[in-house]
């Protein structure tokens, strides 16, 4: 798993130019989340 740790990291540095602290869990163990999902409208002029 600690090999996974790695990889997953190195790979997602990569992609997103960003440092990240992976953990790994077991599988179900994250509870979900309640309610309805929240929109976000970008009205910026770019």
């Amino acid at each position: 798993m600690l090999a996974l740790k790695k990889k997953l990291t190195a790979r997602l540095q990569s992609v997103l130019g960003l440092g990240v602290n992976v953990k790994i869990v077991e599988p179900r163990s994250i509870e979900r989340s309640v309610g309805k999902a929240k929109r976000v409208i970008d009205n910026r002029k770019l």
